[in-house]
Order: structure tokens, then C-alpha cells, then sequence
């Protein structure tokens, strides 16, 4: 797993967080005068608006009785969904500290637009939309498609019969 610094993650946050009009193969090609990396490409674009997301949901009216996921979800090579902590995933940890200090000190403009991106505010949107109430709900973890489950699981050792 390619291990980025903060102030990339940053810079990639900014990027996302402006482009409302960019498509997505505009903002990848952003991404990739970053990192060259495809995969790092893939976490910067999938995790950093789910930080967003997490944290706009933890803020709703409502949320206080609202369980908020911990975890997300990658594929294996069998194609089965293994849930990881999402403290594996170093862009999610400083990707939530950003979103934190936006939250509280703004740009508002660059809140929304991460946040909007996030499969977790969707979700959440849809059911306020539908009528529900947050108050008891508990959400389920995010599913990144694009990420395999190997990036997080702990490399096998070679001396293990």
C-alpha cells in the first residue's frame, strides 16, 4: 500500500472537494498528477468522501441515537466482502480530520461537495427522503468495489509452514 503524507491527502482533498462540474475521469487524471499509483488513485477518489460523509452524518439532527459504521468493506480474490476497521486505511484517518476541521471552520462549499459524494449520506438522504427516522438507525460500513481486500489484510509471513 502506497503510504501518502498528509499534506497530499490534502491537496487531494481540495481537489475533490472543487471540482462539482469535473467528471470523474477529469478528476482522476487530477488525482494521478499526484500519485501515479491506479489503486492509490481508486483510495483517494472512493475513501476521502466517505470521511466526509461519516462526519456531516455524525452532525445530523437526530444522530445522537444514529449508529455510524466503524468499518468498511473490500473484495477478496474469491470475490467475498471482508470488513476491515476503517483505522486500516491510512487516507480514511487523516481524510477524517480534514473533514472534522472543515466541518467546524469551513469552507461549507467543500464540506457539501465531498460529503455529497459519500454512499453513506446516500444512504441517509434516501431514508429521510422516504420518510424514516435517524433516531435508532444503524448504518452498515461502506463497500469500496474498486479496492481488494489484500491492501488491508496483514502480508503472510514466509517463514509459516
Amino acid at each position: 500500500m502506497e503510504v501518502l503524507s498528509s499534506d497530499l491527502i490534502y491537496q487531494a482533498v481540495k481537489l475533490l472537494g472543487a471540482q462539482r462540474d469535473a467528471s470523474e475521469e477529469q478528476e482522476e487524471e487530477q488525482l494521478r498528477a499526484l500519485v501515479r499509483d491506479e489503486l492509490t488513485v481508486r483510495r483517494l477518489a472512493d475513501v476521502i468522501p466517505e470521511a466526509f460523509g461519516l462526519v456531516l452524518a455524525s452532525h445530523l439532527p437526530g444522530a445522537e441515537n444514529m449508529t455510524l459504521p466503524d468499518t468498511f468493506c473490500a473484495q477478496d480474490d474469491d470475490d467475498e466482502w471482508v470488513e476491515f476497521s476503517m483505522r486500516r486505511e491510512p487516507i480514511f484517518v487523516v481524510a477524517l480530520d480534514i473533514a472534522q476541521h472543515t466541518f467546524h471552520n469551513g469552507p461549507r462549499a467543500l464540506m457539501q461537495n465531498l460529503a455529497d459524494r459519500s454512499s453513506l449520506l446516500s444512504t441517509i438522504n434516501k431514508a429521510l427522503d422516504a420518510g424514516s427516522s435517524l433516531d435508532g438507525t444503524t448504518l452498515g460500513p461502506p463497500s469500496f468495489f474498486g479496492l481488494p481486500a489484500a491492501l488491508y489484510q496483514p502480508a503472510a509471513s514466509s517463514d509459516t509452514p
